[in-house]
């Protein structure tokens, strides 16, 4: 396989759990539709063209990140119904400081190599949830080529499945900074593909994903790249 790596800041990251409606929790890193949306950005695609892009060239994308702390915005909106516009209110989170790296890849060099250029050369601006989330591209790696091994040690990673009970924290707590956040994995199922219809989209299928933020060993090692001294599953 082929791959290279993307390294972006962004002073707020904001990735909304679907079907959360007033209360817009975000997930600690970026989901794979996410990720996918964000390919397209850089390549020129919309939603609907940038999955099927993925899905017709087995475009993998994997992701670590890590962010500083977290914060909530109050917003007052108003609603437009038939009988007049009310007035609403909704909390959002957002993750402050957030850093992140993307791995791209695919066996097939001739996509690896455009989709990098066009992180060379984003055709739109690349945004990590609302449009004031401007991700700034720090480094884009050269391409390279890996083979597949496996890794048990993740953190601050996204791992395909639900690993509940599967793994232990091999944390160093004395050595730890008072001021790091030590996270637990989180499991969450979410989209990862859909139906189009016009302007609408309807979700098509769901699977489990789990979070891992802090240091953690899984009771069976599972297939994974190390990139750059980092285990990461590319989904």
């Amino acid at each position: 396989m082929y791959l290279f790596t993307v390294e972006g800041i962004a002073n707020t990251a904001s990735f909304r759990i679907p079907e959360s409606h007033t209360f817009h929790q975000t997930l600690p890193l970026p989901p794979i539709t996410t990720i996918i949306g964000l390919v397209g950005a850089a390549i020129g695609l919309g939603f609907e063209e940038a999955m099927r892009f993925r899905e017709e060239n087995d475009l993998r994308l994997g992701v670590i990140g890590r962010h500083n702390g977290q914060i909530r915005d109050l917003w007052k909106y108003h609603k437009i119904k038939a009988d007049g516009v009310i007035s609403d209110v909704l909390v959002r989170e957002y993750l402050t400081d957030f850093r992140m790296k993307l791995a791209i890849g695919s066996d097939d060099k001739t996509v690896v190599d455009k989709v990098r250029d066009s992180f060379l050369n984003p055709h739109y601006a690349l945004t990590l949830g609302n449009s004031d989330d401007l991700l700034k591209i720090c480094k884009i790696g050269q391409i390279k080529e890996v083979t597949d091994s496996s890794s048990s040690e993740f953190q601050n990673t996204v791992l395909p499945g639900d690993h509940t009970g599967a793994y232990e924290p091999i944390l160093d707590l004395e050595n730890i900074p008072i001021t790091e956040t030590i996270c637990a994995p989180q499991v969450f199922l979410l989209p990862t593909a859909f139906t189009f219809d016009g302007n609408e989209r309807r979700v098509s299928q769901r699977r489990h994903f789990t979070f891992v933020g802090s240091s953690v060993r899984l009771k069976e090692p599972i297939p994974a790249f190390q990139i750059e001294e980092e285990a990461m599953v590319l989904l």
